[in-house]
């Protein structure tokens, strides 16, 4: 490696240890440039390209890297870190076992481990990890702050707010540690402590997502009744699967029961309260998520929040409006498609927490809903007989979705 070479790998690792990747890409593609082959440079420049979030590209390096150096450990670790971005968890795993391999006495490993395993939902297995990261080198504020995450996903959360507590002294600027504060502050009700602790994981590191998505919920915690849901659906998530299921029809199971006692002035109004629950419980996050937009505090939503909240004010905007028609036009089932309506804007108001394979369904469904309802309302006004049955559709469809939308 010739002196211009070498000055720009010097200048790259400065600027990594900085988070500048951009800069630092730079400077190894110039010493690349001079050795195209360095399994160092090829590392370093994945390296560069995780900084940026680019995990095809810092695969792609990487993955360079360990055809010319079978051997390097770190080539393995950032591997298994472009690996983890593009959600290719098994072989993330898989990557950083063979970093394990050749360099067991590294405590950073485990603590990769841990994340990953962590990211698969196994909790027990990333425990066992993160104790040898931590056996390894006890002072790591990093394998701490993996072990309050993982005690947090264990529901030992006593534990999880002594190992907080125990990396935020070792390393008081420990993003992962500040995360999981807050998320343990959003467990006792949220409020100005969980909002605090994520506004400050923000601050040290502006571009981390889990920060960011945290802060968000805390501000919204800080409505009671959004406090009360959220609360119940982190209570509702550490519950079996076949309880997770059973609570999910019970609002349908005691409707039904309630059904032949309507007359009865106790069951109406019970029977209310159970479908404004129903209601409140999809229309919350939206309407929070409004509320988010209004603010100062708009940049904590990302785009697919953003989306889902245009979105849900879309449909919502339209039901309202064919409901007004429908009554001022005497056009009875106009009445249908509104309620049809309402049903896409709760569903589609949560389609940022809809798992990302999965969501496209979602979409595709609710373009086809908007075309039916404009054919039905449009048509309708026009003079064209018949589009009962596409409100009807409208109405199904909704329907189907936000049970789609509960389990995807």
């Amino acid at each position: 490696m010739n002196e211009t070479a070498a000055a720009a790998e010097q200048r790259g690792r400065a600027l990594l240890e900085l988070g500048r990747g951009r800069e630092a890409e730079q400077q190894f593609r110039t010493a690349l440039a001079v050795t195209p082959d360095d399994p160092d440079l090829q590392a370093q420049l994945a390296q560069a390209f995780l900084l940026q979030d680019r995990y095809q590209e810092a695969h792609d390096a990487s993955r360079d890297a360990v055809g010319a150096a079978p051997e390097h450990a770190f080539a393995y670790s950032i591997l298994s870190a472009s690996l983890a971005g593009l959600e290719r968890l098994p072989e993330a795993h898989a990557a950083v076992r063979q970093a394990l391999a050749l360099a067991p006495h590294v405590a950073g490993l485990h603590v990769q481990e841990a994340r990953v395993l962590l990211a698969q939902k196994k909790p027990t297995e990333a425990l066992a990890s993160v104790a040898q990261a931590r056996a390894l080198d006890p002072e790591d504020a990093d394998a701490t702050a993996v072990q309050a995450a993982v005690l947090f996903e264990l529901q030992r959360f006593g534990e999880a707010d002594a190992a907080v507590h125990e990396a935020l002294s070792l390393e008081p600027e420990n993003v992962a540690a500040h995360r999981v504060k807050g998320l343990l502050a959003l467990r006792r009700g949220g409020g100005a402590s969980a909002v605090q602790a994520h506004r400050t994981a923000l601050r040290l590191e502006p571009t981390d997502s889990g920060a960011r998505q945290g802060l968000s919920l805390s501000l919204k915690s800080r409505n009671p009744l959004y406090g009360l849901l959220l609360r119940y659906s982190m209570w509702l998530q550490a519950q079996p699967k076949g309880l997770r299921i059973g609570m999910a029809f019970a609002p349908m199971i005691l409707i039904r029961v309630l059904r032949p006692f309507e007359g009865q002035l106790w069951a109406g109004v019970l029977l209310g309260l159970v479908i404004a629950s129903v209601v409140l419980s999809w229309s919350l996050e939206p309407l929070m998520n409004t509320v988010l937009l209004l603010s100062r505090d708009r940049h904590v939503l990302g785009r697919p929040e953003r989306l889902a909240t245009y979105s849900y004010l879309g449909f919502a905007g339209a039901g309202i409006a064919v409901l007004v028609v429908g009554l001022t036009a005497s056009i009875p089932f106009f009445s249908t498609l509104a309620i049809g309506l309402g049903l896409w804007a709760m569903a589609t108001g949560s389609a940022h927490l809809v798992r990302p394979g999965l969501v496209r369904v979602l979409i595709i469904g609710a373009g086809v809903a908007a075309v039916l309802a404009a054919v039905a309302f449009g048509g309708t006004l026009a003079g064209v007989a018949g589009l009962a049955v596409a409100a009807l559709v409208v109405l199904l469809g909704g329907v189907a979705a936000l049970w789609f939308t509960a389990f995807a």
